[in-house]
């Protein structure tokens, strides 16, 4: 049988290339600030963004924060049976976000930069009824600015 571009035969390095390719297009990560108060605003205008380019999987890691590669891969993982992870470091605050779709009305209501912003993000999106996987803390990240 021949490999084309859209058989799943990967035994051919030109065909794993190819699939590779489609995969990393498909997803996206960005570095977002989510202490700031505008957090919300901003993680819904990458994701938005995000989706108009294509991408099918976006994670948002803290740019005040160093999150583990290992971090990134598991989410992207989770997000192929759910809309929403997170995931918090080792002090609670948020170290990562990931969705599939733009979810304004959640995002709108935590108050990003707070103590208790990941219990928020969690309680509000059980109210809302949005599935999320929470992942382990990022006991790796570290505060960037402490660096």
């Amino acid at each position: 049988m021949l490999a084309t571009e859209n058989s799943e035969d990967t035994s051919e390095p030109r065909v794993r290339d190819l699939a590779h390719r489609r995969t990393a297009q498909r997803r996206a990560i960005e570095s977002v600030e989510l202490s700031d108060h505008n957090a919300g605003a901003r993680v819904t205008e990458v994701v938005r963004h995000r989706l108009a380019d294509g991408s099918e999987r976006i994670v948002i890691t803290n740019a005040a924060r160093d999150v583990p590669r290992e971090l990134v891969d598991h989410a992207f993982e989770a997000l192929r049976y759910t809309g929403l992870v997170c995931a918090p470091d080792g002090d609670g605050a948020i170290a990562l976000l990931g969705m599939t779709q733009p979810l304004d009305a959640l995002l709108s209501v935590i108050p990003w930069g707070a103590h208790d912003a990941l219990d928020r993000l969690l309680s509000t999106a059980r109210a809302q009824h949005v599935s999320v996987m929470l992942l382990p803390p990022s006991v790796a990240a570290h505060d960037v600015s402490s660096l």
